[in-house]
């Protein structure tokens, strides 16, 4: 029987966020912004009686280097809507104005290293004060911004620290405490929950203990998030003053650091969260005023041009096609083309049958120019069907929904990782960019004999612009100080006994102040191929239950039987069953009801295979079931059968 392979294709499940029309990826946005209020004045006693009523707004739109008003349906006055009623009657009063806005993606750009700690402050010392919301001397919350920035003399470094610190660290929780009121800080800090108010506050009260300006900013912002039934939403992130450039925005819930996309609408910037978005006074008799929450919606009327991204995605996998259970390690390159400070958020996306190991999301942050890598170890399941080839997708893609694609196989016998032999594939310090300019390549037989001896040789090379000094260039353990000037080669060899069948690896690694290198050769060692047989079948036969008799072959090394022959022979029956190659059980099944029953039944099986070099082997099994009579006419049948079965 010629064994059948199926290719599987695993495709991943629908991603809604990659499936959304992606408005953060244009370059400008024209937003129509309704915003409607409810106020309702109720008698509470007896001559209930209103002379005026006034709302005050100050959630309106503003020109901003980011954003310009088109149109108004209400004049604002120093950035407030004033509505007033002296029509001296009670019930409901309502409010609204229409505006039209550009958004447009601008940012500013950070593009040298600028010190820290601050110490220019001038004009903006109020946004270091400590508020109600924003506890920035709480002791716990001056001891976690402390830490982060020990050591660190680059203010933007330090500011992105804070940020990505408290994105990785505080669950966005929508729950019934965080909806009716902000929560402090250092109730954030302890609690680690929150949502975009609750982030930005412990943000914002983090830089504010290191002497850092940083202000809170109210808005509204699009979200293609599950957990909203309409995608615009009020939303709030910080803005951080750096000396000489002024307020740069870090949305730590979209890790937006350095800039916020053009879907973020700017209303008002404040000193707490808690500042009242709406006032209201009333001169009345016996009555209260009950206000509604504002309600805001927005419609997209334009959309300007694609961005092109400033940040360029690499995608490298380190093994193209693993064994069963196996590990992978799949790479990110970011190369950062702008010539300021630019930070990206990316996640890997796989089909759930692949677990990522450790936290999938990280934000990175680039200098003008620089080139980074990231990493995520994968892992493969072990109880996939032997039968099949598995292909598994895997997504990289960033906050903007930029992504880039690539793939991997799995099945039987190929090339097992452990999750071990993977770390040591990984760098350590992500930031040694200068590592991409240095090339490693290996030689020797990648086939082996069992006992067989080879040298393996690897070569590392400076294809880069820069002289390297110092350099700890180890094979296995093996290791030597070594100078690479600029395209010079060093090698270092090591002869391998192959001791271990199956796939061997040999790590190869190169490190100082300026690169990390890691790479790894394998070879495979085959042994003698060998078959191993067993049997189920009934302990005893009769005519009325026969039964079957199931053989299972498996190969017993990791070499693959070749041009496998079984042939079973027994009591008046044959079967015989063929493969050109053993690569996992088989199974055999053999019919008995149609064996000649005696006593005593033999069944023979011959095996017989050959190697790569095409040896013959064999090998012979036999299995004796009992037979038994059931009544005198099935003995005197089983008596003539063993006459006949003996000769």
């Amino acid at each position: 029987m010629k064994k059948r392979l199926w290719v599987l294709m695993l495709l991943l499940l629908t991603f809604t966020a990659l499936a959304q029309v992606d408005l953060y990826l244009y370059d400008s946005l024209v937003l129509q912004l309704e915003v409607k209020g409810e106020l309702n004045l109720i008698a509470k006693g007896s001559g209930a009686s209103v002379n005026q009523v006034s709302a005050e707004l100050s959630l309106v739109p503003k020109n901003t280097n980011r954003q310009q008003v088109l149109l108004n349906s209400v004049t604002p006055r120093q950035n407030i809507i004033k509505y007033s009623w002296d029509d001296g009657e009670l019930g409901k009063k309502n409010f609204q104005y229409i505006a039209k806005i550009q958004t447009n993606n601008h940012r500013e750009a950070i593009r040298t290293k600028m010190p820290f700690p601050v110490t220019d402050t001038t004009g903006v010392e109020e946004y270091l004060a400590e508020t109600k919301t924003i506890d920035s001397h709480h002791p716990k919350i001056i001891a976690k911004a402390a830490d982060l920035a020990e050591g660190e003399d680059d203010l933007f470094k330090v500011v992105f620290k804070l940020a990505s610190w408290v994105e990785e660290n505080v669950n966005y929780d929508l729950n019934t405490l965080t909806e009716k009121a902000s929560q402090k800080a250092s109730w954030v800090l302890e609690n680690r929950q929150g949502v975009c108010d609750e982030m930005t506050s412990l943000f914002i009260a983090m830089a504010r203990s290191l002497g850092i300006p940083a202000r809170f900013v109210k808005g509204i912002s699009y979200s293609n998030s599950p957990l909203f039934s309409y995608p615009w939403q009020p939303h709030g992130w910080a803005e951080v003053y750096f000396p000489g450039v002024g307020w740069v925005s870090f949305d730590v819930t979209f890790g937006e650091y350095g800039y916020i996309d053009v879907t973020h609408i700017h209303l008002r910037d404040s000193f707490d969260p808690q500042d009242p978005d709406s006032a209201y006074q009333w001169t009345a008799n016996n009555v209260e005023l009950q206000a509604q929450p504002l309600n805001l919606e927005v419609l997209v009327k334009d959309r300007g041009q694609l961005l092109a991204e400033e940040i360029e995605l690499q995608y490298e996998l380190f093994s193209p096609e693993v064994g069963f259970g196996s590990h992978n390690l799949v790479k990110g390159i970011l190369t950062n083309r702008a010539n300021y400070y630019a930070a990206t958020t990316l996640q890997l996306a796989t089909p759930p049958e692949v677990s990522v190991i450790g936290r999938n999301k990280r934000t990175i942050l680039l200098e003008p120019n620089q080139i980074r890598e990231t990493f995520w170890i994968i892992k493969i399941p072990e109880d996939l069907d032997p039968n099949y080839i598995y292909t598994f997708p895997a997504l990289i893609y960033s906050e903007k929904n930029v992504t880039f694609r690539n793939k991997f196989t799995a099945q039987p016998d190929k090339l097992s990782y452990s999750r071990e032999e993977i770390e040591k594939l990984i760098i350590v310090d992500e930031e040694k960019s200068y590592s991409r300019q240095v090339m490693f390549i290996c030689r020797g037989s990648e086939q082996l004999k069992l006992g067989e001896k080879t040298k393996i040789t690897c070569q590392i090379k400076n294809s880069g612009n820069a002289n390297l000094a110092g350099v700890k260039f180890c094979l296995e353990k093996d290791c030597e100080i070594i100078d690479l000037p600029i395209n010079q080669i060093r090698e270092k060899s090591q002869t391998i006994t192959a001791a271990n069948p199956g796939w061997n690896k040999i790590f190869v690694s190169a490190e100082n102040e300026f690169i990390e290198k890691k790479s790894g050769f394998n070879y495979a060692v085959f042994d003698q191929p060998k078959v191993n047989i067993s049997f189920d079948y009934p302990e005893i036969l009769t005519f009325a239950d026969a039964g079957k008799m199931i053989a299972l072959i498996n190969k017993d090394s990791f070499s693959s039987p070749q041009l496998v022959e079984v042939k079973l022979t027994g009591p008046g029956i044959k079967s015989s069953w063929q493969t050109p190659e053993l690569r996992q059980q088989e199974k055999i099944s053999l019919d008995l009801r149609q064996a000649r029953l005696g006593f005593k039944n033999k069944f023979k099986v011959q095996i017989t295979w050959r190697d790569s070099n095409q040896q013959k082997y064999s090998r012979q099994e036999m299995v004796i079931i009992p037979g038994k009579a059931q009544n005198y006419k099935e003995k005197i049948k089983m008596i003539f059968n063993s006459m006949i079965n003996w000769f």
